[in-house]
């Protein structure tokens, strides 16, 4: 996921290493009018057994947060937020899971609002992966 991002031009945050942190807010935060994103693991589902793995599926939020107080920068979300779905299946990795083929699908989405207290636009998308675990 965190590659897709990347590839979009969305800032992400960094550890004290310097690798991608996409569950950290980026501290500093980046410069106004720069869009970056937070991911969080949620809910897991049951496994599916099958000759000597399993399936499962694991929903991961992807909040897109900074674009500008402007008809543009909401714009500028909104298209964002389309190539991520678009894009969702070129997802082949997440940390420690081996997703399956095509695994990453957008599930859910909450549409592109305006903060008041940031005077920034922002976003969410979830998405299921569906990844293998050997048995």
């Amino acid at each position: 996921m965190d590659q897709l991002l990347d590839s979009l031009g969305v800032h992400l945050a960094r550890d004290d290493t310097g690798q991608v942190a996409s569950h950290m807010v980026p501290n500093p935060l980046p410069p106004s009018g720069t869009i970056y994103a937070v991911t969080s693991g949620e809910t897991e589902g049951a496994p599916r057994n099958g000759h000597g793995h399993q399936e499962r599926q694991r929903l991961v939020l992807v909040m897109l947060y900074g674009a500008p107080p402007t008809a543009a920068g909401k714009r500028q979300m909104d298209l964002l937020l389309a190539h991520l779905k678009a894009r969702a299946n070129q997802v082949d990795r997440h940390p420690t899971l081996k997703l399956r083929t095509g695994g990453a699908r957008p599930a859910d989405s909450m549409p592109t609002r305006f903060d008041t207290a940031t005077r920034t636009h922002y976003a969410g998308q979830r998405f299921a992966l569906t990844y293998v675990q050997a048995t």
